[in-house]
């Protein structure tokens, strides 16, 4: 299985390497390497974590056309029908939209991967992420209101609530500290902006 998940790095770095509102080939990567670092001391299967963590962005409507199946396709290719449902029902469950929509994370691998997701919305990096996002969808970086759609008033509206919505303990000491650091950058941002 390890040829099948080096081959799918390499597949999600062709199809993400240039994307540009933070759901790239980097971010499957981190998602992918903090995924495994939440599963140590569990019993989990490492290979659907794995695939589930690199491939969960590709088609994402955010960023993918409405048509998209390439995680589906690589997987079709790749590995059993076990590992493929496995893999494509933490995919489809995984996100914060679902989860509002009552959609439900099951298994113990698709809790860490969705751990490990939104760790990366969060810290320095979720920060950037944040204005890449909000740059590639023209919204404002801030309109002084924190009830629209620019760029700081999502920080209120998802990003500093998510360490209550992590599934296992670690990601939410994890999440813990990482929000800490947005509240300062937000002190900061406010004093100069006003």
């Amino acid at each position: 299985m390890e040829r099948v998940i080096e081959k799918a790095k390499k597949y999600v770095k062709k199809f993400s390497a240039n994307e540009s509102t933070g759901h790239d080939y980097h971010h499957a990567m981190r998602v992918y390497n903090m995924a495994l670092y939440l599963s140590v001391g569990k019993d989990v299967d490492l290979d659907v974590i794995a695939l589930a963590a690199l491939l969960h962005d590709l088609d994402d409507k955010k960023i993918a056309v409405e048509s998209s199946r390439l995680a589906l396709d690589f997987l079709e290719e790749h590995v059993s029908e076990f590992i493929k449902f496995e893999v494509i029902d933490i995919i489809e469950n995984m996100s914060f939209s679902d989860q509002k929509q009552g959609k439900k994370i099951t298994s113990l691998e698709g809790k860490i991967v969705q751990d490990a997701d939104r760790l990366d919305a969060l810290g320095a990096i979720g920060i950037a992420r944040v204005f890449a996002y909000s740059g590639k969808k023209n919204h404002l970086i801030y309109n002084d209101v924190i009830n629209d759609d620019s760029a700081i008033a999502h920080f209120y509206q998802k990003l500093l609530g998510l360490d209550a919505l992590m599934n296992t303990v670690e990601a939410r000491i994890i999440a813990e500290r990482r929000i800490e650091y947005m509240k300062t950058y937000l002190e900061e941002f406010f004093k100069e902006w006003r």
